[in-house]
């Protein structure tokens, strides 16, 4: 399951839930994770070995067999005084800048959800980092506010932190270890409980992204939710690629944290990546709509246009491929290569519609494969995580690439957001480190090729005879 598989019966979930009173979107770790930060137990790890506490075989000991939060307390005895340098430098090592990381899909949505109805919107974050903030700026063109404690600052957009801010330069009231969280607390009107029970009370509260193992989250959403409207929920989105389990698996305990969800007050919503949560976000606004549809249905309005024009697109896509070849080429420097859509058939498969050098002659004849953050296939990879990927390709003997490009195709609706419901596939003839280095070569060609697929897969359903 991807994004086009987000079905009628999951957005319904969403009506008359408070969200057109007001929403507030809380992001987890979930959200930074996919922009290239490292995860909780990543970051505590490189604390507790940078602190020269332990060695790395240690750390992961010590985080194996208790709570982090307790085992980062040896990070910051080891050297108090450069613990907030060391906060820093175990968070962005890895990355180098802010201006190395791109926003995940679930920044994306969570601000175009704000900036659709700010008067009506708010943002909330349990992350260090200031992506949401980069976001609206690139948005708004003004510095947005990041709140970390109950001063009064005001500007035209802010976002609140919950645990705190590190940045490559600065440390603000972080909440990260046990006498942190202990001391936070003990405050018995502390300004983030206030503000969800504020946020509860005025309409619908969306998490995404996190685990919700952080004990003052559990404290203050217990406290919060007892003064919530009964018509106002407070939804977690949870997403299988955030428990790190196979789908066989996350069917199975699909049950079982359904109900402990509910049993804590809050309304579960499960899905398969992290991308799923993004695309819910970005249909909060329209969800109340008397002519809403779901991205799944929109997705196979174009799967079934597609069917009934079969020889009639089949000619045409091959003819488009094989112009869009010989520009592809040129920019990545190679005699030859191969050209593929693919098209989500809304019923959680990705079909291999069409490729450059061959006519598919019926629909039985086309290749379904599956999607999602582990496809083991590339194009069923990157609809799921709906970013542009490159990938090696496994070694075989009868293989001609040895490494591929897939970019996600979305396509408009005239009144409803975009969904990802095709991918745009290149094979390549040599592996991905030779061309990952002359991608400022190629990424323009290849997303303008897909501006074009997007737009033509948009006429294809919403206009003239397709319609």
């Amino acid at each position: 399951m991807s994004a086009p598989d987000l079905n009628a019966e999951t957005m319904a979930q969403f009506r008359d839930a408070g969200v057109e009173q007001h929403s507030t979107i809380l992001l987890g770790a979930g959200a930074s994770i996919t922009s290239g930060l490292p995860s909780w137990d990543e970051f505590a790890t490189s604390l507790l070995i940078d602190s020269g506490a332990v060695d790395k075989r240690s750390a992961e000991l010590l985080l194996a067999r208790q709570d982090p939060i307790i085992a980062v307390e040896a990070a910051r005895a080891a050297d108090e005084a450069t613990w907030k340098q060391r906060l820093r430098d175990a968070l962005y090592k890895s990355v180098g800048t802010l201006a190395s990381l791109s926003p995940s899909p679930l920044h994306l949505a969570a601000v175009g959800h704000y900036l659709e109805r700010k008067d009506r919107r708010s943002l909330v974050t349990l992350n260090f980092d200031v992506l949401l903030e980069t976001v609206l700026e690139d948005e708004t063109k003004t510095v947005p506010i990041a709140v970390t404690n109950t001063d009064k600052r005001k500007g035209e957009h802010s976002v609140h932190h919950l645990h705190g801010i590190i940045t490559p330069d600065e440390t603000h009231d972080v909440v990260l270890t046990l006498n942190d969280f202990t001391t936070l607390l003990e405050k018995q009107d502390a300004w983030q409980v206030n503000y969800l029970r504020t946020a509860v009370t005025k309409g619908s509260l969306v998490i995404a992204g996190t685990s919700y193992r952080d004990p003052d989250l559990r404290q203050w959403l217990h406290a919060a939710l007892k003064s919530k409207p009964k018509d106002h929920k407070a939804f977690v989105l949870l997403a299988r690629e955030g428990f790190g389990v196979s789908k066989k698996d996350f069917g199975e305990l699909e049950q079982a944290l359904s109900s402990q969800w509910r049993a804590v007050g809050l309304h579960p919503v499960l899905m398969q990546d992290h991308t799923d949560a993004a695309q819910i976000i970005r249909e909060l606004n329209h969800v109340n709509k008397k002519d809403y549809i779901s991205p799944q249905e929109r997705c196979r309005l174009i799967w079934e246009s597609h069917v009934r024009n079969f020889e009639v697109l089949q000619q045409e896509y091959v003819g488009e491929l094989s112009k869009n070849v010989e520009e592809l080429k040129k920019c990545f420097k190679v005699e030859t290569l191969d050209a593929t859509i693919w098209i989500s058939n809304g019923d959680g498969g990705l079909v291999r519609w069409a490729s450059h050098d061959r006519i598919y002659r019926t629909l039985q004849a086309l290749r379904v494969v599956e999607t999602g953050h582990d496809s083991p296939w590339i194009a069923g990879q990157a609809l799921a995580k709906d970013t542009e990927i490159i990938r090696d390709l496994s070694h075989h003997p009868t293989r001609r690439w040895k490494s591929v490009v897939a970019f996600p195709i979305p396509v408009a609706h005239p009144t409803l957001p975009l969904v990802s419901s095709a991918v745009l596939t290149i094979g390549l003839p040599k592996e991905k480190e030779l061309y990952e280095g002359d991608s400022v070569n190629w990424a323009e060609v290849v997303g303008d090729i897909a501006d074009e697929w997007t737009f033509r897969l948009y006429e294809g359903v919403y206009s003239g005879e397709g319609a």
